[in-house]
């Protein structure tokens, strides 16, 4: 029974650093409604809302220091981050630009010595 309990408690461990942060997205169309399946078009813009959720909470790495990389996409206008129930939240105006491409995305990555958070969405066109 000790043996299960410590096999648990390093279990639950292992998966708690792991899934320290992460990022969550919602893609919203111009009338603010969400987009679902994400599908886009080129040529169109929609706003990208990326949560950023911690569980750290002494996280040394400022939100600022967020990088996104992108294909197929490029962004028009982006709101600050906004802090909102141990979280933080982004507004990302894009517009679909690539054409020769069944997919394009938007990743948002951050790098820390506890394992960072990346996490994409992913666009059908």
């Amino acid at each position: 029974m000790k043996k299960l309990l410590v096999s648990l408690a390093l279990l639950f461990g292992i998966l708690t650093f792991n899934y320290a942060c992460n990022f969550t997205f919602t893609i919203l169309d111009k009338k603010g409604n969400v987009v679902n399946p994400q599908k886009v078009n080129k040529g169109e813009t929609y706003t990208i809302v990326v949560v950023y959720k911690y569980t750290h909470g002494n996280c040394d790495i400022p939100i600022k220091d967020t990088k996104f990389k992108m294909d197929g996409i490029k962004v028009v206008s982006a709101t600050d981050w906004t802090s909102e129930n141990n979280s933080y939240v982004r507004k990302l105006k894009v517009e679909i630009t690539e054409n020769n491409k069944e997919e394009v995305f938007l990743q948002a990555i951050r790098t820390c010595d506890r394992g960072g958070a990346s996490n994409k969405i992913v666009l059908k066109k």
